[in-house]
């Protein structure tokens, strides 16, 4: 089994075998460049049957990373149904990343909980886990450190361009550092305050927290959300994806 999450400044995939009762990434592609003959190689040795991909990226570029798929694999699903109810105004527009991660979300919870994914852009979402309902209730989207590091230096004209740094202090005595302090320090309060938020407008008192993506180790240190249990989970997205894939694989092969 293959999962493939194509974001929106990388192409993360997870090969998976199955271990006793349950599956484990047995290999992982990471590449920022996004570099698709390279990435052709590793599924051509990667030999797996089947692919399931999640994008939010462009449609010319998801176009392409599915055709790859597609011929290096027996079958390739392009979002296969997260089995989530989805209540938002326009479910087809919520994200396929928001979407698998919440579904990983619940099933390694088994109870209503809040996600956050941090990566180019910060997610913050409320999963509703209750008497067999398992429903995406929605939630926020805000920048990431990265991207608000850049938009502050496009959009200004004097400030200068940081590379921003995991633990970064709140007192910064240079204009890079107070740059640091904006970026890093105010992250980390942004996701604080928008899981506290969420939960109080989703009614989840004592929902645990489920924390993933690349950019996650800007709010590990110190630890966040320390009035809620939180678990941090690298592959949330790819768990979820392929759960989504066992269960239209299993449907297709069915008689």
């Amino acid at each position: 089994m293959l999962t493939v999450d194509l974001g929106n400044s990388r192409l993360k995939a997870c090969l998976w075998r199955e271990s006793g009762a349950s599956f484990e990434c047995a290999a992982r592609w990471d590449d920022e460049s996004v570099e698709l003959e390279r990435f052709g190689g590793w599924l051509e040795r990667a030999r797996a049957p089947l692919a399931a991909l999640a994008s939010v990226a462009a449609l010319a570029q998801t176009e392409r990373v599915l055709a790859l798929l597609e011929a290096h694999c027996e079958r390739a699903f392009l979002g296969p149904d997260c089995g989530l109810e989805i209540r938002c105004s326009e479910p087809e527009r919520v994200g396929a990343d928001r979407l698998y991660a919440a579904a990983g979300a619940a099933d390694r919870c088994g109870r209503s909980c809040l996600v956050v994914d941090a990566g180019t852009a910060l997610t913050v979402d409320a999963v509703l886990v209750s008497a067999g309902t398992r429903a995406f209730l929605g939630g926020a989207i805000a920048p990431g450190p990265r991207l608000s590091a850049a938009a502050l230096a496009a959009g200004t004209a004097r400030l200068p361009r940081v590379e921003p740094r995991a633990g970064a202090p709140a007192l910064g005595t240079v204009t890079e550092g107070a740059i640091q302090a904006g970026v890093v320090v105010g992250f980390r309060g942004a996701a604080e305050r928008l899981v506290e938020e969420l939960a109080r407008e989703a009614g989840f008192e004592v929902a645990p927290v489920v924390l993933t993506g690349g950019a996650r180790e800007f709010l590990l240190v110190p630890r966040p959300f320390t009035a809620r249990a939180l678990e941090v989970v690298p592959d949330l997205v790819h768990q979820g994806l392929l759960a989504a894939l066992l269960r239209v694989a299993g449907a297709r092969r069915a008689p």
